[in-house]
């Protein structure tokens, strides 16, 4: 199950990331053919970005050259953006001219910081700054540390929120222009000529306005709708940007993963090649489930873990992908805080990895009313019984609950295919096949079906596992009394020998016992036992009726006489009294 989630997280990653990655891109797009509609800014105010002074040559003198040229016009500009700011008197343009100054002031010191970097070959100068000074803030490095994600996020729904803002744009100004048009149309009632001159022009004024009012609205209201319809034919062609997003992901991110998916298996296999080649050459068979040969395997796929995840960070480490690195950080500290909860069931699920827990390799245990032997335990752990088809997958989980035991030669279960047995009932059956759910049984030519925790709990005779034995009682009259104790039983175990000799499994018997047993109420009864090994097991029926035929064949031929059960009614006086009374 846990495996289940984790792929499952692992998968709703990479499709987040397929999304961002194509919104970035569709964004971008979207960025290049947009129509831009901005106001015209001052000469001074233009190219402030140090990349305009980093422009080739690309020698290291050329560029100080470069930044030099830029750091003496900036300084110029902003001497005369002062010296504008002193003639200054109205506080809007004050205001402008001092945005203008301090914008001038931030590229200044960004090329100053350049031209440094450049002269000492990029060194780290934050050693030399005062760190002290600035406190620690937790959720601005969260903040810092998340925005990757927050600014793919912001590109995938630039477009959308782009369409709402002109749709509400559009919906103000034509409400706009709907007053506008009621206030002209209010106006034009007015007749200039009859007012007096102060009047007039007071009134010229608000029209002037008005009319500049509606021009603006006008023109405002084409761009709005030019920019909507651009957007809006943009959203028809939805194939080509499609198109378009997945070239850029598979050219870019995509290229990234599928780097970092090859290294990371790369090292997975290399890894699985070294733990291979030790387990096979270096360790001995009888010593690969020892603590030590099992502590040493899971602390390297422990070891393998780390590197496969250390080599995808440092692959989007080495991308500059920081969106991707984001996120794996994101989702390996998900995971290391997962284990936090789970770390008393993971220290169980390591003692019985590690085959010092509860269950161990090669020890009893009783799963659904079965004894089974653990073959090994892993994240699927396996159970077998030897006598039974099939095994039983159980997860790590299962077994925390189990308690194992060595095996001391107790049998695993009443019998195998091929034997026979006679059931509780009486019924006599071979067994045709087990498995670890059912057992057939041939039962009288018809396959009778168990379950095999049912069959397992009957208590039945196994007669071809250990040999068996056939006990038979045979009586003669009491006529022949004076011969019952020595020349009856010596000419039944006779015939009994010579007959079981000729029978076709004569060479499955092991002895034969023939003697008197009791003087029963109407004959005198001989015990026979014929001890038989369990090969004979299918013909403990056919020995039994050779013994009673046998022994018939004896009497016949001695003349000796066979009793049947006879009833003997006993009268009383009170019965004989009776029946002198009717008489």
């Amino acid at each position: 199950m846990r495996i289940f989630i984790l792929h499952f997280i692992i998968f709703r990653t990479f499709s987040i990331i397929l999304l961002l990655s194509l919104g970035s891109n569709g964004s971008a797009l979207y960025a290049q053919v947009k129509p831009q509609v901005k106001p015209p800014i001052p000469n001074s105010a233009a190219g402030n970005s140090v990349m305009d002074a980093e422009i080739s040559p690309r020698s290291p003198a050329g560029k100080l050259s470069a930044i030099a040229q830029s750091l003496h016009e900036k300084r110029k500009e902003r001497k005369a953006l002062q010296q504008q700011l002193a003639k200054a008197t109205e506080e809007d343009e004050k205001k402008d001219l001092q945005q203008l100054i301090d914008e001038l002031k931030s590229t200044i010191n960004q090329l100053n910081h350049s031209f440094e970097q450049i002269i000492i070959d990029g060194l780290d100068l934050d050693p030399f700054s005062d760190v002290s000074s600035q406190p620690f803030d937790w959720k601005e490095e969260l903040i810092l540390a998340t925005k990757p994600i927050i600014d793919a996020l912001k590109d995938l729904t630039e477009k959308p929120r782009k369409i709402e803002k002109l749709r509400g744009e559009i919906d103000l100004l034509q409400e706009q222009r709907n007053l506008i048009e009621l206030a002209l149309d209010a106006m034009a009632r007015f007749q200039p000529d009859t007012m007096n001159q102060s009047t007039k022009t007071e009134f010229e004024s608000i029209t002037k306005k008005w009319l500049q009012r509606q021009a603006d609205n006008v023109q405002d209201l084409e761009i709005a709708r030019f920019q909507m319809a651009n957007l809006e034919e943009k959203n028809k062609n939805w194939w080509q940007s499609l198109k378009i997003g997945m070239v850029n992901f598979v050219q870019g991110r995509g290229l990234t993963l599928t780097i970092a998916i090859v290294a990371a298996l790369s090292v997975w296999l290399l890894m699985r090649g070294l733990l291979w080649l030790y387990q096979k050459k270096l360790i001995s068979p009888s010593h690969r489930n020892s603590i030590q040969a099992r502590l040493t395997g899971y602390a390297y796929r422990i070891l393998t873990g780390l590197l496969v995840m250390l080599t995808v960070l440092i692959t989007f480490y080495l991308a500059n992908d920081f969106l991707l690195l984001t996120m794996a950080i994101i989702i390996l500290i998900a995971v290391i805080l997962s284990f936090r909860h789970l770390l008393p069931h993971y220290i169980n699920e390591a003692r019985l990895l590690l085959n010092i827990g509860p269950v161990r390799i090669g020890e009893r245990i009783t799963y659904n009313g079965l004894p089974m032997q653990v073959r090994s335990i892993n994240v699927d752990s396996l159970l077998r019984n030897p006598d039974l088809k099939g095994i039983v997958r159980l997860p790590l989980s299962v077994l925390e609950d189990m308690v194992s035991r060595p095996d001391i030669d107790e049998p695993w279960f009443p019998c195998r295919a091929g034997e026979y047995v006679m059931l509780p009932d009486g019924r006599f059956g071979e067994v045709i096949e087990q498995t670890i759910e059912l057992v057939l049984l041939q039962i009288k030519g018809s396959l009778v079906q168990f379950t095999a925790a049912d069959f397992f709990r009957l208590n039945l005779l196994n007669l071809s596992r250990q040999g068996f034995v056939v006990v038979a009682t045979f009586g003669i009259d009491y006529q022949h009394q004076a011969q019952c104790l020595n020349e009856v039983p010596a000419r039944l175990h006779e015939a009994l020998e010579h007959a079981l000799a000729q029978a076709e499994f004569s060479n499955k018997i092991v002895s034969l016992l023939v003697e008197f047993k009791e003087a029963n109420t109407n004959s005198l009864d001989y015990l026979i036992v014929v001890n038989c090994k369990g090969e004979a097991a299918s013909s403990y029926f056919t020995i039994n009726r050779l013994i009673q035929k046998t022994c018939v064949e004896v009497c016949n031929r001695e003349r000796w006489i066979i009793p049947f059960t006879q009833l003997t009614v006993h009268q009383g006086e009170g019965f004989r009294a009776l029946s002198e009374r009717h008489i």
